[in-house]
């Protein structure tokens, strides 16, 4: 026969509280995990943009230096078409100077022949070839030749010599207009990165404002949560200690209403006790269980020394192998051989009967027999017992009686859960063992749920 155990169930308000902490986390996750992305980036636009200032930072040093180089380009130059301007001012005095040696010799020639010359004409405007002058003068004397060439030769120097100032004023000044005008475009461009870079730096300090917010928002959490679990935890150990109360106090009723069908039980045996001492008084018979006389006085002894106890038992119902072997009817059940009774009562079993007594004559002498269940016991511990001894009396109850092999103790277990060879409702070695004695001795035997049964006796222990 098996005990019942007791089931726990769970508890509904701690389960509540658990998913509600799952979903609270996953809810503060979210927020922590957007401020988190956009901080990043923010960081990484704040990055991009200081290297790009410290890029623009190093063209506007090489624009400067660009810038220099043009000024003091500007500057020699200055002084260039200073001493050109000198030398300008220089060859004028002295194309002055040949002029009036031309007009001199213009007029010298005049006074002589009545007329000016063509070539002092050309001389005094603007010629563009020495070949005109030359033919012009072919006729004048060598002085005077070689004076117009000269006045020609150093106009033509002058055109030259301007024409190259302005050219190289207009070259300079182009160099240092592009010169400042890059230096403005990298300026600008500076100026609008460290706007951006002020821009994002700030949402920098927007995002770590908030991050910190959301830390100090989830600290918050964190405690309540703690808090809610730890009143959770404290709601289901109030919960289990209730329900561990509760069980108690089932267990000291349940042991309360033992006692009591005990006390009724042994008030109802003593008074069977008292009647059949009453009625074997009357009959002159002695006591079943205190002497020869009951209702089978000669009862067939096997040739081990035991009897079949089960001998007088009306419509005895033969059931299952399992521990021992299960019987059921009603009657009188007598001790299988000479022993000494060593319990009674036990707990654990149905109806908190195990009646256990060690056998000391027979091939198993020294080893230990039980009867539990549904049987009235009419022994008390300590008690010398015969075969013609009553035990205990059989009722018809809804689980009947299982007899068998005990453990040595008596104290109620048996051998089969010993050897570790029972596991619910199977026929052990030890029970089958037993059904083959009690077969030996007239009773019959149990039904084996599976066969072989599960186990052996030790090679030492009694066969019948």
């Amino acid at each position: 026969m098996t005990r019942g155990k007791a089931k726990h169930r769970s508890l509904p308000r701690t389960k509540a509280v658990i998913v509600g902490f799952v979903v609270m986390a996953t809810t503060l996750g979210i927020p922590q995990q957007a401020y988190a992305n956009q901080l990043q980036s923010a960081k990484a636009q704040v990055s991009a943009l200081t290297n790009t200032i410290d890029q623009l930072r190093v063209q506007i040093q090489s624009a400067s230096i660009q810038y220099q180089d043009a000024e003091a380009k500007l500057l020699q130059t200055q002084s260039s078409i200073s001493t050109l301007q000198g030398q300008i001012s220089a060859k004028r005095q002295e194309i002055n100077i040949l002029r009036q040696k031309v007009s001199a010799e213009a007029v010298h020639l005049f006074i002589q022949g009545g007329s000016i010359p063509s070539w002092f004409v050309v001389a005094q405007g603007n010629p563009s070839s020495i070949e005109v002058v030359q033919e012009d003068v072919s006729t004048v004397s060598s002085i005077q030749q070689q004076a117009v060439i000269q006045y020609q030769l150093a106009q033509n120097q002058l055109k030259v010599q301007v024409g190259d100032l302005h050219k190289l004023e207009n070259q300079q000044q182009s160099i240092v207009s592009a010169a400042q005008n890059y230096q403005a475009k990298v300026q600008a461009d500076i100026a609008q990165a460290q706007s951006q870079l002020s821009s994002a730096s700030s949402q920098v300090q927007v995002l770590v404002a908030q991050q910190e917010q959301q830390k100090v928002l989830a600290a918050q959490q964190a405690a309540q949560q703690a808090a809610a679990q730890q009143a959770a935890q404290q709601a289901a150990q109030q919960a289990a200690a209730q329900q561990a109360a509760a069980q108690q106090a089932a267990q000291q009723a349940a042991a309360q209403q033992a006692a009591q069908q005990a006390a009724q039980q042994a008030a109802a045996q003593q008074a069977a006790q008292q009647a059949a001492a009453q009625q074997a008084a009357a009959s002159n018979d002695p006591l079943p269980g205190q002497g020869t006389g009951n209702s089978n006085p000669s009862p067939p002894v096997a040739p081990s020394g035991y009897a079949n106890p089960l001998r007088a038992i009306s419509g005895l119902i033969s059931e299952r192998i399992d521990q021992g072997v299960d019987y059921n009817g009603s009657g009188p059940i007598y001790a299988l051989g000479d022993g000494v009774v060593l319990n009674t009562h036990n707990s654990g079993w149905p109806n908190g009967i195990y009646i256990s007594y060690r056998l000391t004559n027979g091939p198993a002498a020294g080893d230990v027999v039980y009867v539990a269940e549904s049987v009235n016991p009419t022994v008390t511990p300590g008690q010398s017992v015969t075969p013609n001894t009553v035990i205990g009396t059989l009722y018809n109850g809804s689980t009947g009686i299982e007899t068998g092999w005990a453990n040595p103790g008596g104290n109620g277990t048996t051998m089969a859960a010993i050897y570790g060879q029972f596991y619910g409702t199977n026929s052990t070695g030890f029970g089958y063992n037993f059904s083959q004695l009690l077969s030996s001795l007239g009773a019959p035997g149990g039904i084996l749920q599976n066969n072989p049964p599960t186990g052996s006796v030790p090679s030492n222990w009694p066969q019948w």
